[in-house]
């Protein structure tokens, strides 16, 4: 036999009479409170991605989150410029997060978890070991924590509220032309950012109140308030909501003296009180009266008086008498 063909006899007889390979073994999962991750971090342009060692279970999930804030110098404190969130799964195996990073002071923290620190009072850490990379972490990279920059950031936010006569109204937020960073404003929880020069307007809650946090740590809280002028119609309420106290007693429209008052007048709280017209120098006619006859003490004066001018004549005859008689 040729020495190729024994070589092919032997290999052929291995093959059958070799054992079977055991079956690839699947890679195991991890349950989330228990899987260890890697992570990359660049600070300075706002961006960390992050993957499982293992991949985690069917119906397991870890949360990540991205953000970066405006910082002062020394000890200022720092306020929310830009977020990101992602959910590491059993099928979404890699995370990317990215975050806008302001160009002036600034610190980005990547963390386990997607809650979130709006602002601090001072430049450290808020997150302690939740940090990507941080002493005892469960994901292995560098420490997710950056704080840098080149100049201080001057953010320069307004809010200004508008009333409108139908019971709303607006508040407009808007970042001077001078400032060297974008205006970050939180709106009922919600971010927003205005470059220098721009504004926004945001509508309030009609019939409730709207709080707006800015970066420059001041927070404003609207309501609608009556406009002081272009208000043409103003809705009254019923007679009924008239208070006591405003008016004792219901005056018949036909009193002397009183202006006529609409009966919806007075019926808000600060309406007017009631003005009384100034009053009239015209004596009021005197009742008519119904002759009954001249009474006894009517007959004795006229009698009197008859005989004062009876005497009165006799008197006055004696004297012409007197005057014609010669001396």
């Amino acid at each position: 036999m040729r020495p190729s063909l024994l070589l092919l006899a032997i290999a052929t007889a291995g093959l059958i009479i070799a054992p079977a390979a055991p079956a690839f073994a699947a890679a195991p999962c991890s349950a989330a409170d228990s899987a260890t991750y890697r992570h990359t971090f660049d600070g300075n342009s706002g961006q960390t991605t992050i993957s499982p060692v293992r991949p985690l279970c069917d119906g397991q999930k870890q949360s990540f989150a991205l953000i970066a804030y405006t910082a002062g110098t020394a000890n200022a404190g720092q306020f929310v410029y830009s977020t990101d969130r992602a959910t590491i799964t059993s099928t979404t195996r890699s995370v990317t997060l990215d975050v806008v990073v302001p160009p002036c002071y600034a610190q980005v923290d990547a963390v386990f978890g997607s809650e979130l620190v709006d602002e601090a009072t001072s430049s450290d850490n808020p997150y302690g070991s939740r940090t990507l990379g941080a002493a005892g972490s469960r994901s292995a990279g560098p420490p997710a924590h950056y704080r840098g920059g080149s100049s201080d950031c001057t953010p320069a936010p307004k809010v200004a509220f508008t009333s409108a006569c139908d019971g709303s109204y607006t508040a407009t937020l808007s970042n001077a032309a001078n400032a060297n960073v974008s205006a970050a404003f939180l709106v009922a929880g919600r971010l927003l950012r205005l470059a220098p020069g721009r504004s926004t307007t945001v509508d309030g809650v009609k019939g409730g109140s709207l709080t707006i946090r800015d970066s420059a740590f001041t927070s404003y809280v609207g309501t609608w308030r009556p406009p002081a002028i272009g208000c043409t119609t103003v809705t009254t309420p019923p007679a009924s909501a008239v208070p006591t106290t405003q008016l004792a007693a219901p005056l018949p429209p036909s009193v002397p003296g009183l202006a006529s008052v609409p009966a919806t007048a007075a019926a808000t709280t600060d309406a007017p009180g009631l003005v009384y017209a100034a009053p009239t120098t015209t004596a009021a006619p005197a009742p008519a009266t119904t002759k009954k006859g001249m009474s006894m003490g009517s007959i004795i004066a006229i009698a009197f008086g008859l005989v004062l001018i009876g005497g009165g004549a006799i008197l006055l005859t004696r004297v012409i008498k007197a005057i014609r008689e010669p001396v």
